[in-house]
């Protein structure tokens, strides 16, 4: 899957553009900007943007996955998924993701990209003081299905980990894979050759 190109550093809402210097997918960005009333409603929940990403949807309307500082509670890290076009709305917000796991979300710990027929959000998270080998959340939103697919990693006091996903099926298996690659390349877990994942044959991290 395509990563989608980074644009726009700390842009302030109220402007109502995504400031762009560089490309997006190839193509030319010049500016693109999203509208007034997508940029009024992204404001009742964003003080200000650090990272913006655009991406082409149905209709010739423009998505934006919008990552930024909260209004409330201040400090903490909110990503927003606005439909621009004639009503715009909010088609996904991370603190509907109501788990400790992700008590502390850094800003490298957010993705975003393309899959051809939607958008795709990834957060890696922890819960608080539980950042390394402790309490780890990986999570992973679909505007296709419009459904979050998570995983949690727990360290047990003997040192061995417990892998979760939830749901506990249905999870489609191209986000699976995503899923377990995440907890694979994680830097906080130490043992990654320990790790019991199911959607490798052997259920283990590749080597």
């Amino acid at each position: 899957m395509k990563r989608i190109a980074e644009f726009a550093v700390l842009v302030v809402l109220t402007a109502g553009i995504c400031l762009s210097s560089s490309a997006l997918a190839g193509e030319e960005c010049a500016s693109p900007t999203m509208s007034a009333a997508a940029s009024a409603v992204a404001s009742r929940y964003l003080q200000a943007v650090e990272k913006c990403y655009s991406f082409p949807s149905a209709g010739g309307r423009r998505d934006f996955v919008l990552v930024g500082s909260a209004r409330r509670p201040p400090n903490v890290w909110r990503v927003l998924v606005v439909a621009d076009g004639s009503k715009p709305r909010v088609l996904w917000d991370s603190f509907m993701l109501r788990d400790w796991y992700f008590d502390v979300i850094g800003l490298g710990g957010i993705d975003s990209w393309d899959e051809g027929d939607g958008i795709v959000v990834t957060l890696r998270g922890c819960a608080a003081h539980q950042c390394y080998d402790g309490k780890i959340g990986f999570a992973l939103y679909s505007s296709k299905t419009n459904k979050l697919y998570v995983s949690h990693v727990t360290t047990r006091r003997d040192g061995s980990y417990e892998v979760a996903y939830y749901p506990k099926s249905d999870i489609p298996e191209d986000y699976r894979r995503e899923l377990d690659q995440m907890m694979c390349s994680d830097s906080g877990i130490s043992r990654l050759s320990m790790l019991p994942i199911e959607s490798t044959a052997d259920h283990r991290c590749p080597r």
